[in-house]
C-alpha cells in the first residue's frame, strides 16, 4: 500500500474526494519546459478544488429535482456519439480536397493596400432551433476560447462555420466567398456583429479585428483562401446528403416512421 501512495501520491482532498497525481499528470499536455507543466499542473489542481467546493455547495442546497438531469444527461450523450461518428466517417480529407487548379479566381489588378479582416461566421437554416444558443455564445461569451469549444460541439460537422481566431483573410476575398456583399452588410449593420438572413439561410458574422495592409498582387494565396473554405464548405454538403440519404433508407426499411400531427 505504502508503495502505492509513493508512486500515486495524493496532490488534494476536496469534501471526501481525492485528487491523485495520476490524473493531473494524464491531464497536461506537454510543455518543452518544467515551469511551464508545473505551471499548467497547478491551475488544473485550483479548478478541481474550485469544482468540487461548487458541487458540494450544489448538492448540499438544490432538491433532488433540481439535481435531476438524466435528460440532459441522455441529449448530451446522443450529441457526443453522433459527434464521434461524424468524425469517423470523415476523417480522411482527401474526401473533401479541393485542389488549387480547379478554383476559377480571376486575377484581377490588387490595390497596393488591402483592407484585411479577422473574423468568425457561422450559416444557419432558417430558422434553426440552435439559433439563440449559438448567437448567444458567439456575440456574447467574453471568453472566446471557451465560446469556440461549445459553437463546435453544437454546430459539430452539420453547420457550416469558421471560428478560427487568427487567420487574417482579404476582405476582397471574402466578396467571393459569401454569396451577398460582404462589405455592403458591414456598411448596412454598422457594427461588427452582424446576423441577418439572405434567401433561406441566417449568418452571424463577428468582426474580430480590421487592418490595412501592403499586399503584392498573389494569386496563389488568394486561391489558398478560397481553398480552405470550399473544403469546409463540400465536408458540410457530404454530411448533409450522408445524413438524408441515412433517414430515407431507415425510412425505406420501415425502421422510421413519420404519422401525421392530425391537426
Amino acid at each position: 500500500m505504502g508503495c502505492k501512495q509513493t508512486d500515486n501520491p495524493i496532490v488534494a482532498k476536496a469534501f471526501h474526494h481525492n485528487l491523485y497525481l495520476s490524473e493531473v499528470i494524464d491531464k497536461t499536455p506537454y510543455f518543452a519546459s518544467k515551469e511551464d507543466s508545473l505551471f499548467f499542473m497547478e491551475q488544473y489542481i485550483d479548478d478541481w478544488i474550485l469544482r468540487q467546493t461548487l458541487v458540494a455547495r450544489a448538492e448540499k442546497f438544490l432538491t433532488r429535482k433540481e439535481q435531476n438531469f438524466s435528460a440532459q444527461i441522455k441529449q448530451y450523450k446522443e450529441q457526443l456519439l453522433v459527434e464521434a461518428y461524424m468524425q469517423r466517417i470523415t476523417n480522411d480529407p482527401s474526401l473533401f480536397a479541393v485542389s488549387i487548379n480547379n478554383i476559377d479566381f480571376q486575377d484581377e489588378p490588387t490595390p497596393e493596400y488591402r483592407e484585411m479582416v479577422r473574423l468568425n461566421y457561422i450559416k444557419l437554416s432558417n430558422p434553426s432551433k440552435l439559433y439563440k444558443k449559438i448567437k448567444e455564445l458567439f456575440f456574447e461569451e467574453n471568453d472566446r476560447v471557451k465560446a469556440t469549444a461549445q459553437l463546435e460541439l453544437l454546430c459539430a460537422d452539420t453547420i457550416e462555420y469558421y471560428l478560427d481566431h487568427e487567420q487574417w483573410l482579404f476582405s476582397d476575398i471574402l466578396e467571393k466567398e459569401f454569396p451577398f456583399s460582404f462589405s455592403t452588410e458591414r456598411g448596412k449593420e454598422n457594427k461588427d456583429k452582424l446576423d441577418f438572413v439572405h434567401e433561406d439561410s441566417r449568418y452571424l458574422i463577428l468582426v474580430l479585428d480590421t487592418k490595412h495592409q501592403f499586399q503584392p498582387k498573389n494569386p496563389l494565396e488568394n486561391k489558398r483562401m478560397l481553398q480552405s473554405m470550399m473544403q469546409q464548405q463540400k465536408k458540410v454538403l457530404f454530411l448533409k446528403d450522408y445524413q438524408d440519404s441515412l433517414v430515407k433508407k431507415a425510412m425505406l426499411e420501415k425502421k422510421v416512421i413519420k404519422y401525421p400531427m392530425g391537426y
